[in-house]
């Protein structure tokens, strides 16, 4: 009988101390940008990035966020190299896989890098659509043979583009085939937020430009597939990320 009692206190002590672990864990360190304020940043004031895997990204994420996961660092990947002189917020599960990301990233030179309330910190929703940045419409577009363009904004991309102010979105959805991509870029990305949002909850699959378009800089734009490419050997990373 002594035996089972000894025994069962040191579950008992184990099972608290697990717990208390995953509390301090889930709490994270402190100097982290609460998710309510990531989700206000704009483009011109920061890049939010989720650095999770691209599975749990698609499953919900901040509004606006783009999703580069940690292992491009790993491999050394250069996507953001361009952004060196942005300030940029990481933000994962909790904030173990950021600030992973975010050593990764100062080792390449950057210094402006920003650590977000993760998923289990801050409630930022289902996903509604993909943000992306513009070597990565360029690679989605190159890998898409059906497809449709929605530019909101005044420069021009392709004759193939539907072009309409974001007011007139109403206007067009009747157009647009809840079987393609929709890829919604915009002179000012702020703008298209509201018609991203009104899309996606309507059920199209909406690929939204995260940063100005502008044609030319567009057309200049080196993507390296590698960084987008969907590798099925990549599992989401575990609750602790």
């Amino acid at each position: 009988m002594n035996i089972l009692l000894i025994v069962v206190a040191i579950l008992l002590v184990i099972v608290v101390g697990l717990y208390a672990f995953w509390l301090k864990l889930k709490k994270g360190k402190p100097g982290r940008i609460q998710g309510s304020e990531v989700e206000k940043k704009t483009y011109d004031e920061a890049l939010v990035v989720d650095v999770r895997w691209r599975k749990e990204y698609a499953r919900g994420h901040a509004i606006n966020a783009i999703n580069l996961p940690i292992k491009l660092f790993k491999d050394n990947s250069d996507v953001l190299d361009d952004y060196k002189d942005k300030d940029i917020i990481l933000y994962c599960v909790v904030d173990v896989t950021s600030r992973n990301t975010e050593k990764l990233l100062r080792e390449r030179g950057f210094t402006k890098l920003h650590i977000g309330d993760g998923i289990k910190q801050y409630d930022y929703g289902k996903a509604i659509y993909t943000n992306v940045l513009m070597s990565e419409l360029r690679y989605r577009i190159s890998k898409s043979s059906n497809y449709q363009l929605l530019n909101l904004g005044e420069e021009i991309l392709s004759d193939k583009e539907i072009k309409v102010n974001d007011n007139e979105i109403d206007l067009i959805l009747e157009k647009l085939d809840k079987d393609l991509e929709v890829f919604v870029y915009n002179t000012n990305p702020e703008d298209s937020k509201e018609v991203c949002e009104k899309l996606g909850l309507a059920g199209y699959t909406v690929i939204n430009l995260i940063e100005p378009f502008n044609a030319k800089k567009y057309r200049n734009t080196f993507y390296n597939p590698k960084d987008y490419e969907e590798n099925p050997k990549d599992q989401p990373a575990s609750d602790c990320g």
